[in-house]
């Protein structure tokens, strides 16, 4: 781990990724990850645990984690695989093929490679991807 931009909260079984800081190693651990606003993470991650992205987060490779949650204006460049429930919040993005065992949410200005989803797909504004499947799709309003 590199020095003080990654911390371990042992009581909570979680890393997390200082804001602004950069980190260029594979993640692929049995534990739960937040990473903060603006940090950057240069390879996959591949985690037993939950996902959660700050604004503006950006990921340089695959992910895999239970339930993930991308905050606003957050960068996977690669593919999402949640084995859990996916919240993925406004203009948040994933280059490639997001994948979900359980339901998303998706707020306005999202864009994925495609979403496929076991559960309810909600999304907010357009669709988040030209192929969108899910057990029901529904378009939401904030109203």
């Amino acid at each position: 781990m590199e020095g003080k931009s990654i911390r371990a909260h042992k009581g909570s079984n979680t890393l997390i990724i200082a804001r602004n800081a950069n980190y260029a190693k594979p993640i692929n651990y049995r534990v739960n990850l937040i990473a903060g606003a603006n940090s950057r993470i240069m390879e996959r991650i591949n985690i037993d645990g939950d996902l959660e992205l700050g604004k503006g987060a950006h990921v340089a490779g695959d992910v895999r984690a239970k339930s993930v949650v991308l905050g606003p204006w957050s960068v996977i460049n690669g593919d999402l695989t949640c084995a859990g429930d996916l919240v993925a919040l406004d203009n948040s993005k994933v280059t490639g093929a997001v994948k979900c065992a359980g339901s998303a949410t998706v707020r306005p200005g999202v864009a994925f490679g495609s979403l496929e989803a076991t559960g309810l797909v909600e999304y907010y504004g357009r669709k988040p991807a030209k192929l969108v499947t899910g057990k029901d799709v529904v378009r939401k309003s904030d109203k």
